[in-house]
């Protein structure tokens, strides 16, 4: 209805994919809220096992709707009575400053790398064990 319509308010086109525990195919609708729109059987075939997938190209000018933040004040804001679970997936960057002195320990350690021999460099005639 009018509130899945809304969604056109922030993208330029919509695609809803959809597959029914009670029917084989898998089927996809797409508009561009120009009026028309299309439906057809998923060429991918059944990727969902069951369930809706909705896909939102996002207009230029409705970005901070891509927020993490954004997305989840409208799903606790607008979806108190539903039944079933919304999962939103979302990734954290974390940058984490290496003191100085840790780097000069490792600058240390390869130099001291250089002073090692292995058993090959030790008697290259010497027989090899298994």
């Amino acid at each position: 209805g009018v509130g899945f319509y809304s969604a056109f308010l922030a993208a330029d086109e919509v695609t809803v994919i959809s597959k029914s525990p009670n029917d084989e195919t898998q089927n996809i609708w797409r508009s561009k809220a120009d009026g028309q729109f299309s439906i057809s059987a998923d060429p991918r075939g059944n990727t969902l096992g069951r369930g809706t997938a909705i896909i939102l190209k996002i207009k230029e000018d409705a970005k901070e709707f891509l927020e993490t933040s954004t997305i989840e004040r409208t799903i606790q804001r607008y979806s108190e009575f539903m039944q079933y679970p919304i999962y939103l997936y979302s990734t954290r960057i974390e940058k984490i400053e290496v003191p100085d002195d840790e780097t000069d320990d490792l600058e240390d350690t390869e130099a001291d790398d250089d002073d090692l021999e292995t058993d090959d460099e030790a008697d290259p005639d010497a027989p090899k064990e298994p």
